[in-house]
């Protein structure tokens, strides 16, 4: 079986390479086997090698990088349906019998080394982000052997599996989705890849903040109003569900919602219909609705804060974003890609120490934590490698192994969490939520601490 590279975007948009030599190499360089004028990409910038029926792709010392599926790499063994970045071009690799001949091809198989894919046949199929797919692509798409997966998500545990997977089952149908996780998990992300995998991908995707804004201007932002409908509202506005038609609207934080945009919003879903503030004429939508919450709607629902049959009407399907801590083998993955984001053009890698101080860190702020702390190493750092003295001290003073268990400092550091916990706790009558607020943090981390500090007992007894 022959492999073959698609062009999806860049300079070169809708040819497919056939891989027929040893190397093809693929740079600015006149002289590579594939050469394209793309000013983001090296001279000698990557390499595709072929032996015994297998392809690896080699990163030649790039500026900007090699990345596959969102992942840099220096070398990776390729596999069929593959997405390959260099500079601003994007290659799908294919390699199964089914793509072995080009639309254009002739009778014998013979082809050129780029074969110009019709355009006719390059629109028979778009990912989503509206790349061109050329008809080898549109083939793979509708005989089912390949499914789209256009998400920023990196990371490759059994826990972003299971994200992916779920993201993958939902995505083709309209169904209302409630995406869960702490602050900084990538509920967003995932939000978005929901939403580029579906028929709507090529509809807005439009976000709204339910915690960001207060009451009135929530309820305008979301809904919209009408010329004269209160002081200021000097010309008609839509609404953020109204931009949103055809689409995805997606409602962050939708646990803070008020009581009153709460019953609003519950009717938008029933129905979904509306009308702007200040206005009288109902305005229908054809809009699916991604929500997402780091606060247990369960419970607020038990304690009257958040309304049942709204709970209902979003929580159809729900997806849980995994925490950091729980993932740790992403940890690596995560900060060699935000090294290679971050280093803007030079080469930004991290020293095993660096990466070991990572993996033992406990990540509150989860991977958006993460990234502030590698963007940080990298802006500081003095060198090419980023060391350990390069990251916050918050983290390195987390490293595994630089305080024992049983020194004094440690001791005492667990003692004032245990001080600082239970105090919350018993300010606030038992209630973890609100003691998680007293003390600044989510509740979820809260419960883990309970169990890190072994207080759980303690604290049903207290």
């Amino acid at each position: 079986m022959r492999g073959r590279l698609v062009i999806l975007s860049g300079p070169l948009c809708g040819e497919s390479v056939p891989l027929n030599g040893a190397t093809t190499a693929i740079g600015r360089d006149p002289s590579s086997q594939l050469s394209i004028p793309d000013h983001l990409m090296s001279r000698r910038h990557c390499a595709v090698e072929s032996a015994d029926g297998h392809f690896t792709l080699r990163d030649l010392g790039s500026a900007n990088g090699t990345f596959v599926n969102g992942i840099p790499v220096r070398e990776h063994a390729l596999a069929h349906g593959d997405r390959i970045r260099a500079g601003d071009s994007v290659f799908l690799f294919l390699h199964s019998e089914g793509d072995a001949q080009p639309a254009d091809a002739d009778e014998s198989g013979a082809d050129d080394l780029t074969t110009r894919i019709p355009a006719e046949n390059v629109s028979r199929a778009r990912p989503a982000g509206g790349a061109d797919v050329s008809s080898a692509v549109a083939t793979e798409l509708l005989s089912g052997r390949m499914t789209w997966q256009s998400h920023d998500m990196v990371g490759d545990t059994p826990a972003m599996r299971d994200v992916y997977d779920c993201i993958r089952k939902v995505a083709g149908s309209d169904c209302t989705v409630l995406i869960r996780g702490e602050t900084g998990t990538g509920k967003e992300l995932a939000a978005r890849a929901v939403h580029d995998n579906s028929a709507r991908a090529r509809r807005p995707f439009v976000a709204i903040n339910c915690a960001a804004l207060t009451e009135p201007l929530l309820e305008s932002e979301l809904f919209g109003h009408e010329k004269g409908a209160f002081t200021g509202a000097l010309a008609l506005k839509k609404g953020r569900l109204e931009s949103a038609d055809g689409g995805t609207l997606f409602l962050d934080e939708v646990g803070d919602l008020a009581p009153s945009l709460q019953a609003k919003l519950l009717r938008a879903l029933q129905h979904r219909e509306f009308e702007r503030v200040g206005g009288t004429r109902t305005i229908k939508v054809d809009v699916r609705v991604i929500a997402a919450t780091n606060l247990d709607l369960e419970a607020a629902v038990a304690a009257g804060r958040f309304r049942q049959d709204l709970w209902y009407r979003l929580n159809v399907v729900s997806l849980t974003m995994p925490p950091l801590r729980d993932r740790r083998g992403d940890i690596p993955r995560l900060a060699a890609h935000f090294a290679a984001k971050y280093a803007r053009g030079r080469r930004a890698e991290l020293s095993r120490d660096a990466v070991d101080a990572l993996c033992a860190y406990d990540w509150p702020g989860n991977v958006r934590e993460l990234e502030n702390a590698v963007e940080r190493a990298v802006v500081l750092g003095s060198s090419e490698r980023i060391m350990v003295g390069d990251l916050p001290q918050s983290i390195t003073g987390h490293a595994a192994g630089s305080v024992s268990p049983d020194a004094p400092f440690h001791r005492g550091v667990m003692d004032t969490k245990r001080k600082l916990v239970l105090d919350a706790i018993d300010r606030t009558g038992g209630n973890y939520t609100a003691a998680a607020r007293l003390l600044g943090i989510n509740p979820t981390y809260l419960h883990r601490l309970l169990k890190n500090l072994g207080l759980r007992d303690a604290s049903v007894r207290r």
